[in-house]
């Protein structure tokens, strides 16, 4: 039996469904790509020389800069998550057939 049959067992068994390498690592670069446009528009908005005194901070490009940093952050860990499972779980079907092999070499002595 193939390390990705046994992985697809213990898929099945867990009753998990099989997690797509691509999309965890879409996720991670749209998360940094997220997270990168929320600092750049919170610095911006709070950095900016072109208004007086009495406009005060555009709260809202704040608020918008912080929610899209606050968003590429999770979306960045979903993906990096995702890899770790996806690691635990071909590293579960390693040891599966680790343990079925020196079970067939025990039984053969």
């Amino acid at each position: 039996m193939s390390l990705d049959q046994i992985t697809r067992e213990v898929e099945q068994r867990l009753g998990h469904r099989r997690l797509s390498r691509t999309w965890a690592k879409i996720e991670i670069l749209l998360g940094l790509l997220a997270a990168g446009t929320g600092l750049f528009f919170g610095h911006f908005a709070l950095s900016s020389t072109d208004r007086n005194a009495t406009e005060g901070v555009p709260y809202m490009t704040v608020l918008g800069g912080l929610a899209l940093f606050v968003l590429g952050g999770y979306l960045a860990l979903a993906g990096h998550r995702s890899h770790l499972y996806q690691s635990a779980n071909e590293s579960l079907a390693l040891l599966i057939a680790e343990i079925r092999q020196l079970n067939k070499k025990d039984s053969v002595i």
